[in-house]
């Protein structure tokens, strides 16, 4: 009888041992996956701080490409400081000679 209830007891300290160390395993395992999942969102605050600062300087840059492309800026540079001018208009005359038209 004294052999059964040691290796009851036994078995049950097995049982133990082996929930308390998967009960440890497994906040391990959360504290882990926590951690990870917090690495995550901070890179992801940073990607999109990245992205807000690239959408304003895109729009920036949209803007100073309009500014710089007018047409009257790139007519008064060319004059300028490049000395070019336009030539002045030329008359169109259009015949149409009606024997041929038929």
């Amino acid at each position: 009888m004294a052999k059964k209830k040691i290796s009851k007891n036994r078995k049950k300290n097995v049982i133990m041992s082996t929930l308390f160390l998967l009960i440890i395993g497994l906040m391990v395992f959360y504290v882990w996956i926590f951690n990870y999942t917090n690495q995550l969102f901070a890179k992801i605050d940073v990607i999109k701080r990245e992205e807000a600062n690239l959408i304003t300087q895109n729009r920036i840059i949209s803007v100073e490409l309009d500014r710089l492309s007018r047409v009257d800026r790139i007519k008064q540079i060319a004059s300028s400081e490049m000395n070019m001018w336009s030539p002045p208009p030329e008359t169109l005359s259009i015949i149409i000679d009606v024997t041929t038209v038929r």
